[in-house]
């Protein structure tokens, strides 16, 4: 509680042109993805290299190329999101075709030199999906211990909340409001007639007995890397990336409440988010013993320098009282806001053996600081509240794949893998909303991901067609809003995404 306590007190005091940890985090986050071999071993090729996929992982793994290569991947992706809340069940299905990676492999021998090859890629792929469909409804009461009964208001306890920051009631008669002093949300409220400027009002009169929720997310972030690498000697292979992202990120979503009389409101939220950012990944494969396959591999990611433009509008309905209300007309339009900020630091290890060409196999652990992300205005402005409440909220992220490919015949090789990434969010994290103009409130604590994979290949002379699928599963728990005065029950969530995809590849 005291915690929120202070961040209540920062954001109202910083938090003008403020984004949310959850908003911002969301672009750190990295799906495992790219060709089907590397899915079908789970991402775990860090050591054993000769896949462009890992471009983005292990840069020095384009330095085992001793060939060109050029390849092309598609995919079918479904998301199915289970929740449940106070014992009433959602559910959402969404499939989804994607264009996921395609690169090129240019391998250029050394001759009479230690360094035996210096090799060029060009990569691009689908780093991460947001295609998701979600839905939750309930109860909007539960009874105590002692009988009483604890309503789950929005309105009351976060707008009316509000309703303590500047609020100038003669300025507000002529709907004024692109002064960044006055909070959204509380104003939307008011101009519903919700309640009114002492917090009283028709909706103190109502008791909201169910709570319903959907929302629909789109976009990705997109990947290109240029690579450059080296093989020295058969025993150490060296390499870096130069890589490009773009976000293209957007959601609708609202949130409602009824009483017996019918329904009291409904809050309509629409949030974008655009941009590009660069980063840089150094990375290192030795073979420490000359007569020995066995391989280590070490690399290191630069954070992600993204620049933003954030867009996010409102249009609330009050039924029961007929009245209307569209932040475009209020406000004069969207809510934009340019911003920099940076993702973490990443640490990747990884170790791989082979059993002549039979088997390769390969376990590798990453490392990142989810904490450490920040936020900075294009005035130079570093947004202290927004950096704390990363701290406050994330934490350091583990993460573990470990891969196998079984050579069934000349041609044939069937392949397997299994991922693990803790969890991001600390069990008490929370979106505080206290910036001006966030008029989404609603959360999402994920847990620990868990995934399995599966693969064949094809592979001739001159050509190759890889095939795998990916089993995901991750729960959280889903909060409408953050209550601090009566603590909501949130709703359980399970994701489950099916990942097909088919990667057709030749050399030459």
């Amino acid at each position: 509680m005291k915690r929120y306590i202070f961040i209540i007190f920062a954001l109202s005091l910083f938090c003008a042109n403020a984004q949310n940890s959850y908003d911002v985090t969301r672009i750190s986050d990295s799906e495992l993805g790219g060709t089907a071999r590397f899915v079908g071993m789970g991402g775990a090729m860090g050591a054993l290299g000769g896949d462009i996929s890992v471009i983005s992982t292990n840069p020095a793994g384009i330095g085992v190329y001793r060939g060109n290569d050029v390849l092309l991947s598609v995919s079918i992706d479904n998301a199915l999101s289970k929740s449940n809340y106070m014992g009433t069940t959602g559910k959402e299905n969404r499939t989804d075709f994607f264009f996921d990676n395609a690169g090129i492999v240019l391998a250029t021998p050394i001759e009479n030199s230690k360094i035996k090859f210096v090799n060029f890629a060009i990569a691009y792929k689908r780093r991460g999906g947001y295609d998701r469909n979600f839905s939750m409804s309930g109860n909007g009461s539960q009874r105590k211990a002692d009988g009483s009964v604890d309503y789950f208001s929005q309105v009351y306890e976060m707008m009316a909340l509000y309703n303590s920051m500047p609020f100038d009631v003669d300025n507000m008669s002529d709907r004024n409001y692109t002064d960044l002093n006055y909070n959204w949300l509380s104003l939307l409220g008011y101009e519903t007639n919700l309640y009114s400027i002492d917090n009283s009002g028709p909706y103190s009169h109502y008791n909201p007995e169910k709570v319903f929720y959907y929302s629909e997310e789109r976009g990705r972030v997109d990947e290109a890397g240029v690579n450059i690498s080296t093989n020295i000697n058969d025993r150490v292979y060296l390499g870096a990336t130069f890589g490009f992202y773009a976000v293209d990120y957007s959601r609708y979503s609202y949130y409602g409440e009824d009483d017996n009389l019918g329904e009291i409101y409904t809050l309509h939220n629409w949030y974008s988010s655009v941009g590009s950012g660069v980063d840089l990944k150094f990375g290192a494969i030795v073979r420490p013993f000359a007569n020995s396959p066995f391989r280590i591999g070490v690399a290191l990611h630069t954070p992600v320098w993204y620049v933003l433009t954030d867009r996010s509008s409102a249009y609330m309905e009050n039924p029961m009282e007929n009245y209307f209300v569209d932040t475009q007309d209020v406000y004069g339009g969207d809510y934009v806001v340019n911003y920099r900020t940076t993702t973490p630091w990443k640490v990747n290890a990884s170790v791989a053996y082979t059993f002549g060409a039979l088997l390769a196999l390969n376990a590798e652990y990453e490392y990142t600081d989810y904490s450490t992300m920040g936020v900075k205005y294009y005035d130079g402005y570093n947004n202290r509240a927004l950096n704390e409440e990363f701290s406050y909220n994330l934490k350091n992220v583990h993460s573990l794949r470990v891969g196998a490919e079984l050579r069934l015949s000349n041609n044939f090789s069937l392949r397997g893998g299994y991922n693990y990434s803790s969890a991001p969010y600390k069990k008490d994290a929370a979106k505080c909303v206290i910036s001006v103009a966030d008029t989404n409130t609603d959360y999402l604590n994920r847990f620990d991901t868990h995934a399995a994979t599966l693969g064949i290949g094809y592979n001739d002379k001159n050509f190759y067609a890889d095939f795998a699928y990916r089993y995901s599963i991750q729960n959280s728990d889903f909060y409408p809003y953050y209550d601090s005065e009566i603590p909501n029950p949130s709703a359980s969530v399970q994701d489950v995404r099916n990942h097909f995809v088919l990667t057709i590849g030749g050399r030459f």
